[in-house]
């Protein structure tokens, strides 16, 4: 009944949503492929092995990022596992098909829709199902209790703000919480936070945070590859770059200001903006010209000119998959999300670097890693343009400052490695009766 109930609520939406939905499909191109498998279930697999079947769900591009290093240990050692990848957008499915595309069925979530999921769980018989940091939808987690399926949450984390909304339509999720088998947490505030929400505290771990595992082990190679990457553009070690990542309107304002005053002194200076969504470029290459820069966008390349000949070009990374080589090549790195209202971005990839790492005062999605950074002076925060201005001319001018604030930075990220294998080792002991 309480099926049926939700899915007479999301019929109402979608009825409600569906000029929204056809306006962003046909003039936007958005959300176009998948709806078989989003609305009815329709997820063919073919011929299963006698291996256990594991269901890995990432909601985009940051949380399929977060499944390299969880399924390259799932698959360690002798264990015989089939293991599938879902994820929740276009740019999370692009993604998820090139990093596992080749050895893993990838495909888009079911929506919650009773039929959706039945039809979805009878496709992949899964053993276990896994959800990375958070994706809780009350019909999913109903049916695969009733059906004997658990579900783990993996790298968990859940902010005050979302908190605060669960408990508030409490009544609504009923006991969605409750159905999850087992939850590994970043930190003992979210833990916390689940038990409080109706999930039994037997069933929830602290593990730590599977990002600070991610980067580690490829450090290396990644640094190798971007610095190929970014000597084609004509960086070489005598340019001091500036990279503004996972940037939403505010920080790219932020920093071109902070650029525009900070060059002035510098001339070997450089900024490479990396947006959050590519598919604003448009709207970034206004912006860019509004400084009087030249926008160069990366998929463009080569037929745009050389960036380190060229003080007044800015680098515009329209493309996905392409951050984490950035920052190894940053001088400073300006995390983005920060400076307005989304609550912060990913700081610990330029952290593993040891690069100078600044970010704005908003990032109450991070708050554990920005305390731990900030306790251990391995990062600055910059509360508006001018500030960024400061941090820019401080670590191009003093060397001693910047090598300390990002060996400190790196520091934090080594002291807390092996989230991802305490991870596995619980999630496996969820599939021992199966």
């Amino acid at each position: 009944m309480r099926q049926w109930f939700f899915n007479t609520i999301y019929l109402l939406a979608f009825l409600l949503l569906s000029p929204w939905i056809a306006w962003r499909a046909i003039v936007q191109g958005k959300s176009r492929r998948g709806w078989k498998q989003k609305l009815l279930g329709q997820t063919a697999i073919g011929q299963h092995s006698a291996a256990t079947r594991i269901w890995l769900h990432a909601v985009s591009v940051g949380e399929v990022h977060l499944l390299e290093p969880l399924i390259k240990q799932l698959l360690a050692g002798d264990r015989k596992l089939e293991l599938f990848v879902s994820t929740g957008t276009e740019t999370g499915f692009d993604r998820a098909k090139e990093l596992f595309g080749a050895d893993h069925h990838v495909f888009f979530w079911p929506t919650d829709f009773s039929w959706a999921i039945h039809r979805t769980l009878d496709n992949l018989r899964p053993d276990l199902v896994v959800l990375m940091e958070l994706e809780l939808w009350p019909n999913f987690l109903r049916i695969c209790a009733n059906r004997n399926v658990n579900v783990a949450v993996a790298n968990g984390r859940l902010s005050e703000k979302s908190f605060s909304g669960y408990q508030k339509f409490g009544w609504l999720m009923g006991s969605t919480f409750g159905d999850l088998a087992w939850v590994g947490v970043q930190n003992s505030t979210y833990a916390d936070r689940f038990i409080k929400l109706g999930v039994d505290s037997q069933r929830v771990e602290v593990t730590g945070n599977i990002k600070f595992d991610g980067l580690v082990d490829t450090l290396d190679t990644k640094a190798r590859l971007g610095r190929e990457l970014a000597s084609e553009f004509g960086f070489d070690d005598s340019h001091q770059v500036v990279i503004a990542g996972s940037t939403q309107i505010e920080d790219e304002r932020a920093a071109l200001e902070a650029y525009a005053e900070a060059r002035r002194d510098a001339a070997n200076l450089r900024l490479v903006i990396v947006p959050r969504h590519p598919k604003r470029r448009d709207e970034i290459v206004e912006l860019v010209q509004e400084f009087d820069f030249q926008p160069v966008l990366r998929s463009e390349f080569p037929t745009k000119p050389d960036l380190a000949a060229d003080g007044q070009a800015v680098l515009i990374v329209d493309v996905i998959g392409e951050l984490t080589l950035w920052w190894s090549q940053a001088a400073i790195a300006f995390v983005g999300g920060s400076m307005g209202s989304r609550g912060g971005q990913n700081m610990i990839e330029p952290s593993a670097f040891g690069v100078a790492v600044c970010f704005g005062e908003h990032t109450r999605n991070f708050a554990a890693t920005v305390s731990m950074l900030l306790a251990a002076n391995g990062a600055v925060v910059v509360r508006n343009a001018d500030e960024l201005r400061g941090f820019i001319e401080r670590v191009i001018g003093d060397a001693e400052f910047a090598t300390a604030l990002g060996t400190q930075a790196r520091a934090v990220v080594t002291q807390n490695q092996g989230a991802t294998g305490k991870t596995v080792e619980l999630l496996m002991g969820l599939t021992e009766n199966h």
